[in-house]
């Protein structure tokens, strides 16, 4: 049971044993303080009430706690007694009432659901540039909802949210439970499927290529690199799109989804599947592969490979070797008085002193490593911006402008683009005359993806990846749910041409680019999956040098 009902139970049953037998000794030792003590129960009951919420499975315990006020009014002997065995009665019989009903204390998904659409519904900058349809997203979804609201499913529910997000496209919109840290391994098992022994990736050219294989596997004669045809008689991309972890999946650019889809199939199936391979002569054979287990732990164990970063600390520093160095920057972000104070003075001259401290060594190239960056501040981009960029003014973005009684961003009645406010610009202080190489990926989102666009394009700057950035650049702000927390871009930022910066519209091509796109090839899938090897970050310094 719930802690502060538990409260109103224990306290009051206590409370009202002593007002049972202060009915006989306040009719010995007259005295109208007596008459106060009766009207307790429903005092605590009150603020518990006030506290925690009314629920109608504790019905019987707040009538019960109510019922002593009788001893207020009436002081004879019988009539206090009475009201207190009655009043005990019912707070004892809320306590199966509640443990056996399902309702009780149930979370309302469904009203968290309608709170949280609302908001976005009023506040999302994008709806019209990704040509959002509200009624038809609304309709289908509420049934998830109910679903999970009539199963009292947390799970269900935060599924039901991730599939929803999803639909938009946007890295920036989100759903984060309450429980999160306790419900998200069962999520994930619910979620990615069944293991048969190994993941798939997408080659350059089309192919699917089996990874992270277990070595049951290789007297199948599937092993890293193995192709595969079909899975149960099916394109492995046709099957990936029935995967509801895929379902569940925002990518903001269809070339990022393009990358990542084989992925997902190799989770789908039922106690079995058929794979169709390739073997060493390039012959079609066929498996039956069992259900090892959850897809989970494989999966991740994939991605963790692809996305991969330099392993150390955010915004530390790697020697990779005499002529290349590499800050890894997990976040946009620095430390808290600096976040306060919008002040990242201490973080820039911290990378300004270690890049004086390169020169003088003879380093010639600086790996600038922000795979799966999770964003941040604005201030951050514009500081590590100003150090690598030529001298003079650079363009930064473009604020909408906002109509204050209209509440909302104005657009061009005539060309229905939005109506462009301030422009902003730093300046490039050209403190590192060598070259800079960014790293992406898919996950490099955010802030992350405003200082490749910022940046790309720089005489000395060179942006790789297997993937482009995320592709999600606006603003973020959100609503606290009963349940969980609910965000997504609702502060509009455009370019020169006074488009939205960055995130895709309907056709579901974002704005932002690389310069080099490394491809995954055999040679690459031997380097990451076999030798454990960071080929983006190998293609990227050989090409500079």
């Amino acid at each position: 049971m719930e802690y502060f009902d538990l409260l109103i139970i224990i306290i009051n049953l206590a409370a009202i044993a002593g007002l049972y037998f202060l009915a006989g000794y306040a009719t010995r030792v007259i005295n109208t303080k007596w008459r106060i003590c009766y009207i307790v129960p429903a005092v605590v009951c009150l603020a518990v009430v006030v506290l925690k919420g009314y629920d109608a499975c504790m019905l019987p315990a707040y009538i019960g706690s109510l019922l002593p006020i009788a001893g207020f009014i009436n002081e004879k002997e019988k009539v206090r007694k009475l009201s207190s065995i009655v009043s005990a009665a019912l707070i004892v019989i809320a306590v199966p009432i509640c443990l056996l009903n399902k309702s009780y204390r149930a979370a309302d998904y469904v009203q968290d659901f309608k709170d949280g659409f609302e908001c976005m519904q009023k506040h999302y900058v994008l709806a019209e540039h990704k040509g959002a349809d509200w009624d038809e997203l609304y309709d289908k979804y509420l049934p998830m909802f109910k679903e999970a609201n009539r199963e009292q499913d947390a799970i269900g529910n935060y599924i039901a949210w991730m599939k929803f997000c999803a639909e938009f496209h946007d890295g920036h919109v989100g759903y984060v439970p309450n429980n999160a840290e306790d419900i998200e391994d069962e999520m994930k098992n619910r979620l990615y499927g069944n293991d048969y022994g190994f993941s798939l990736v997408t080659l350059a050219d089309g192919r699917i290529a089996a990874v992270s294989v277990d070595e049951s596997l290789a007297e199948k004669g599937i092993t890293t690199g193995t192709i595969i045809t079909k899975w149960d008689g099916a394109d492995p991309l046709e099957v990936a799109r029935q995967s509801e972890y895929f379902s569940a999946t925002t990518f903001a650019d269809r070339d990022n989804e393009a990358f990542y889809l084989a992925t997902f199939a190799a989770g789908v199936g039922g106690e079995s599947v058929t794979v169709t391979y390739l073997d060493e002569n390039g012959n079609e054979k066929e498996a039956v592969l069992p259900k090892l287990g959850s897809y989970v732990e494989r999966a991740e164990e994939t991605l963790k490979i692809l996305n991969g970063g330099v392993e150390t600390g955010h915004l530390m520093w790697a020697d990779i070797d005499e002529k290349n160095a590499c800050l890894r920057i997990k976040a946009m972000m620095f430390d808290t008085d600096s976040a306060a104070s919008g002040d990242f003075s201490v973080m820039k001259n911290g990378i300004i002193e270690k890049l004086d401290e390169y020169r003088a060594k003879g380093v010639e190239n600086i790996v600038l490593d922000m795979r799966s960056n999770s964003g941040g501040d604005s201030q951050v981009v514009k500081a590590i911006a100003e150090i690598f960029a030529p001298a003079g003014e650079h363009y930064y973005a473009t604020d909408g402008k906002w109509d204050d009684e209209a509440g909302c961003y104005l657009t061009d009645p005539e060309t229905g683009k939005f109506v462009e406010g301030k422009k902003n610009y730093f300046t490039g202080e050209n403190l590192w005359d060598g070259n800079v190489i960014i790293l992406v990926n898919a996950n490099s989102v955010s802030a992350a993806d405003h200082l490749t666009f910022v940046m790309q394009g720089m005489e000395n700057v060179t942006v790789f990846g297997f993937t482009e950035p995320n592709g999600s650049s606006q603003g973020i702000g959100g609503i606290k749910l009963e349940n969980g927390q609910f965000v997504f871009s609702n502060a509009l930022l455009l370019d020169e041409n006074g488009d939205v910066l960055i995130d895709s519209d309907s056709d579901y091509e974002s704005g932002n680019d690389i310069d080099v796109r490394v491809p995954l090839n055999e040679e690459a899938i031997e380097a990451l999956f076999v030798n454990g090897e960071d080929y983006l970050m190998q293609q990227a310094l050989e090409y500079i040098g």
